[in-house]
């Protein structure tokens, strides 16, 4: 396992902007080691005891896309995050005007990891929530401007909440 993970590191410093979750998959191994594999300053990781403080910031935040991958399907809403309040042991997303609401079972959330990295040409920015597997069961990719530059004031509230 050692000499795989090297290998991907050394591939991902050559090229970063794979896609993670083939990549992952491609290697056999979590989506958790995959991105330790990418060069240290463009992830930063946080306890999963975070996740009140991280999943409460983001509806404040605007548009964003938020993503569901369970390898057969992937799930995408572009719009704001939904507040949410716990109860019978879920966080509940309370619907948006577009509809979008949902379930977490945030104690599942073992840690969360921030990405800063390069995919198909931009800078891609996402908060990825990571069960006790190593597996991403959320995604949360910060929106973008009318030039398609990630939103200043997004990224700065990004940076607090990772300490970038």
């Amino acid at each position: 396992m050692t000499e795989q993970i090297t290998e991907l590191k050394e591939k991902l410093a050559e090229n970063p902007a794979g896609i993670l979750d083939s990549i992952a998959k491609e290697h056999g191994l979590s989506m958790a080691d995959t991105i330790r594999c990418l060069p240290e300053e463009m992830w930063r990781e946080h306890s999963g005891e975070r996740f009140d403080e991280v999943i409460k910031a983001i509806p404040s935040w605007g548009n964003v896309t938020s993503i569901a991958n369970t390898g057969d399907m992937i799930f995408e809403v572009k719009g704001p995050f939904p507040e949410g309040s716990y109860a019978r042991g879920f966080y509940n997303l309370k619907q948006t005007e577009g509809g979008f609401s949902g379930h977490i079972k945030a104690d599942a959330c073992h840690s969360i990891l921030f990405l800063k990295r390069p995919f198909f040409s931009k800078l891609a920015v996402s908060i990825n929530f990571l069960n006790v597997d190593g597996d991403c069961y959320l995604k949360i990719f910060l929106g973008r401007d009318e030039e398609g530059q990630i939103k200043k004031d997004q990224l700065e509230k990004f940076d607090e909440l990772a300490s970038w």
